[in-house]
């Protein structure tokens, strides 16, 4: 074969590959952006539900308290 041909083909070859790379390094990068998406609107629903049990606890505390059923010895109130 021809050098010049070759040398075309190998050219082509390369950007070919680097165009190649580019797309999955960009591929990548959006995957990152929306799983970080996800894991933030997750930690969200997760700090509501936190703060929900809490408030929750602290009700159960108090009518524990209120009606006399509040038990220092069991290991659950721990």
């Amino acid at each position: 074969m021809n050098y010049i041909v070759l040398e075309g083909f190998s050219l082509y070859l390369f950007l070919i590959l680097v165009l190649l790379l580019v797309m999955i390094s960009l591929s990548c990068i959006l995957i990152a952006v929306l799983a970080d998406r996800r894991n933030y609107i997750l930690k969200e629903l997760l700090d509501k539900e936190t703060y929900k049990n809490k408030l929750l606890s602290r009700v159960n505390l108090g009518l524990k308290l209120k009606c006399g059923e509040l038990n220092i010895d069991d290991k659950e109130n721990i």
